[in-house]
């Protein structure tokens, strides 16, 4: 019997869990578990062992991501343990990932001081706060609408309005290519698919991040093979499309976040995460994740000018906006190929569509839950 590459990711996943669930018994071990945990949330992957990864992967960007990632996965985690929240939420990184995020994004604005490391850890602190009052209005009320990234949006954008409203910070304003859709080229676009010299400087920007990109799927893959499948095709859907529609200057957009804060996360969440993979949920998936692409591209350059990143605002609201209607009895009747599945559930993708297998239809679905 010869084992298949992937059913390795499997098995060794399976062997960490054994391993995380006896270790988990010395609290030292469950804390930095879970804080680690917060960090693999960042692509929706509940592993320590992914978060460690992503870690090594931000480190060959920029290493003074690292120990702010950190701070704030453990400060946020922390927090929820203090006002009590249920151990299981804590130990999964659901409260870990949104200070996770605030910490990721940190030092691109703050200067290394004494004075930003304490905001950020009243920053990281606040969106654990912000993150139990949505969960008991929008996670745990009929909507069953998941929290994603909100506390991170709106605490980090309050602390930076605030440093620059104080004269804590210089206002980081910066200029972005503005699509307009009504004065768009197709001719261009069309040039573009066909200019294989353009294609080949693509690769080669690629090829020039190989290990970084490799590491990030290493991590998700480690967790979920669908999960990697659908980072892989957002991140390629969306360097595809800013290439065609604005040419090589619209592929540094992804320095200000695009794929990684919009395209992936919309078509992991989408593909599998939160709504059971199938053909049709790959489509939807799809759809969700180039109209988050084209809402980014739109939003950004209004709020550039002011020094406002977009942080992960388009992913946000393509979450709700596409997910919302699944949540409702007569939408998840109507459309039983696309089943959401409970947020309780939602852990791995892999087992969603166990859970969608199991109930057969969304129909079944909501009749059992009621």
């Amino acid at each position: 019997y010869m084992l298949k590459p992937l059913n390795f990711f499997e098995l060794f996943d399976n062997w960490l869990q054994r391993k995380e669930r006896r270790l988990n018994k010395y609290k030292g071990f469950w804390f930095i578990n879970a804080t680690f945990k917060g960090i693999g949330q960042i692509l929706f992957c509940c592993s320590s062992l992914s978060g460690l990864l992503f870690l090594v992967a931000f480190a060959f960007g920029w290493w003074v991501i690292v120990p702010h990632c950190l701070l704030g996965s453990a400060i946020a985690t922390l927090t929820a343990l203090l006002f009590r929240q249920k151990s299981v939420y804590i130990e999964n990184g659901l409260f870990g990932y949104n200070g996770a995020l605030i910490g990721l994004t940190w030092p691109f604005f703050w200067p290394l001081s004494y004075f930003s490391i304490t905001i950020l850890i009243l920053a990281s602190s606040l969106s654990t706060l912000y993150a139990i009052l949505l969960r008991n209005t929008i996670s745990n009320s009929k909507a069953n609408l998941p929290i994603t990234s909100i506390p991170f949006v709106v605490i980090f954008l309050l602390s930076i309005s605030y440093a620059y409203v104080f004269g804590l910070l210089p206002k980081n304003s910066f200029e972005l290519i503005h699509l307009n859709i009504s004065t768009l080229d197709m001719t261009s676009v069309q040039e573009r698919i066909f200019q294989s010299k353009e294609w080949f400087s693509l690769g080669n920007r690629l090829l020039n991040h190989a290990v970084t990109i490799g590491i990030f799927v290493t991590g998700i893959l480690l967790y979920s093979r669908i999960s990697a499948l659908f980072a892989l095709v957002g991140g390629s859907l969306s360097l595809i499309t800013v290439y065609l529609l604005m040419g090589q200057e619209g592929l540094n957009l992804n320095q200000l976040g695009l794929h990684g804060f919009t395209s992936v996360p919309i078509a992991i969440a989408l593909g599998g995460f939160f709504i059971a993979f199938n053909i049709p949920c790959f489509l939807y998936s799809m759809f969700g994740t180039c109209l988050g692409i084209f809402l980014w591209l739109l939003i950004a350059p209004l709020l550039a000018p002011h020094g406002i990143p977009i942080l992960t605002i388009a992913f946000n609201v393509i979450i709700i906006l596409f997910i919302l209607p699944l949540k409702l009895p007569y939408f998840a009747t109507k459309f039983p190929w696309l089943f959401a599945v409970g947020l309780n559930r939602a852990v791995r993708p892999e087992e969603t569509l166990r859970e969608y297998k199991r109930h057969k239809s969304a129909a079944l679905y909501w009749k059992n839950v009621k």
